[in-house]
């Protein structure tokens, strides 16, 4: 029961960190929203009231790339269990 513990306490830091912390965004701004960068910024960066030209720079998050995140979070966690629960049923026997 504890290794379960652990692996879900892991998860719920990985799904912070990729939902929160490092949230890949692309940056647009110009008269005709050219990509200009493709970066990972916190979510509270995502709200920017600066200007660049006279033109304020728009953030799109990239959700492709977060649920693929969490997804293979999840499948890496999923896996972890079955495991940890195969493990303990053989040394019970």
């Amino acid at each position: 029961m504890k290794i379960r513990e652990v692996l879900m306490s892991v998860y719920l830091v990985v799904i912070f960190v990729v939902g929160v912390l490092f949230v890949p965004v692309t940056e647009k701004w110009g008269p005709d929203l050219k990509i200009e960068t493709k970066k990972f910024v916190p979510l509270w960066q995502l709200v920017d009231h600066r200007t660049i030209d006279s033109f304020t720079p728009l953030y799109e998050i990239d959700i492709v790339r977060v649920i693929y995140a969490i997804g293979i979070a999840t499948l890496m966690l999923y896996v972890s269990l079955q495991i940890s629960k195969e493990s303990s049923n053989e040394s019970i026997s």
